[in-house]
């Protein structure tokens, strides 16, 4: 992915390996008033000299995992000013490779928690082309820095359970660190029983790290494309606490009652059998004429009352993006 901002911006992906780190994270244990080290490793992989540069900030992520970044000293539990990295600026010629030492100084007193700070590598801002223009780019590693103070016991809540798309199904399940203790591995698991009591799909999430105090929505991804009935939805998740949390909810999915959008047309169908109502006007073919159909219905009860036909995204609603990609389909 690139990203493109204003001039003397970050572009992602243009420079290609102009340097590198040989680690992104580093995960320390102290106690209240020590002192610890760590370093690592900057390589130039250019076949000219860069100019380095190193600063500390601060991060977080959001609830969906994306990662925000802040100046030192933003976040509640940042570490930045127990931090320090010597150098702090130097020149790699070609090829070269340059130690970089860290110490963190934990503050007598500090209550005990996970405790982070980040230390950015960035190098030197460089003309490159770009479609047909020249714009600056800069690189830009993080190494991420957590200090956990002992004794820090892992606690979470389970807050939530959303099914979004039924073709195939998945669901948020939300989960919140309740805990000081950074949780590096948070493993959510969704299990779908029927009314005979059968387990008809069952599936886990790759497991995801979550700051303390932070809530994270996780999604889990079945292959079921589930019949119309009632189930019970049952979410556990993992976190490394004495025990597992769980969260059970009923769920109905109703039959479709597909109806003509307009007079005079035929009702929707489902051309390949895969689940989706491409062919909105019911003529038995895929064109123009359903993208405009359902671009003119997209609000309207009937396409909201079956909300799964017309989803091509999957995503748990309708709206553009499902026209965009209904529109791509009309493409050969």
């Amino acid at each position: 992915m690139k990203r493109i901002l204003a001039a003397g911006v970050l572009l992602v992906g243009l420079l290609g390996a102009a340097f590198e780190v040989n680690l992104l994270e580093v995960d320390l244990t102290a106690r209240p008033g020590v002192t610890l080290a760590f370093s690592f490793l900057v390589r130039n992989e250019l076949p000219q000299p860069e100019q380095i540069v190193l600063y500390l900030g601060d991060w977080d992520r959001d609830e969906f995992g994306e990662n925000r970044f802040y100046p030192p000293g933003t976040v509640g539990r940042s570490a930045s000013a127990w931090t320090a990295v010597l150098p702090t600026s130097f020149v790699l010629g070609p090829g070269e490779v340059r130690e970089v030492q860290g110490t963190v100084q934990v503050p007598p007193g500090t209550p005990p928690g996970t405790y982070w700070t980040i230390v950015f590598v960035q190098g030197e801002p460089r003309l490159v082309p770009y479609q047909g223009i020249l714009v600056t780019v800069t690189r830009r590693i993080g190494i991420k820095v957590y200090v956990t103070v002992e004794p820090a016991p892992a606690r979470g809540e389970l807050r939530g359970l959303e099914v979004r798309g039924l073709n195939p199904l998945w669901a948020w399940v939300k989960f919140a660190n309740t805990g000081p203790r950074n949780l590096r591995e948070v493993k959510a698991t969704l299990r779908v029983v029927d009314v005979q009591g059968r387990t008809v799909a069952e599936a886990s999430a790759a497991p995801v790290p979550c700051l303390p105090g932070a809530e994270r929505w996780i999604r889990v991804d079945t292959d079921l494309r589930p019949s119309p009935g009632v189930y019970q939805l049952l979410a556990t998740v993992d976190y490394g606490g004495e025990a597992l949390l769980a969260l059970a909810t009923r769920w109905v999915v109703r039959p479709l009652s597909l109806l003509p959008l307009e007079a005079g047309l035929g009702v929707p169908r489902d051309l390949d059998g895969d689940g989706f109502y491409e062919d909105v006007d019911g003529d038995g073919l895929l064109t123009e004429a359903d993208a405009e159909l359902l671009a003119r219905h997209l609000a309207s009860p009937a396409v909201r009352a079956n909300l799964r036909a017309f989803d091509f995204t999957n995503d748990g609603v309708v709206d553009e993006e499902d026209l965009k990609l209904l529109r791509r389909r009309l493409s050969p």
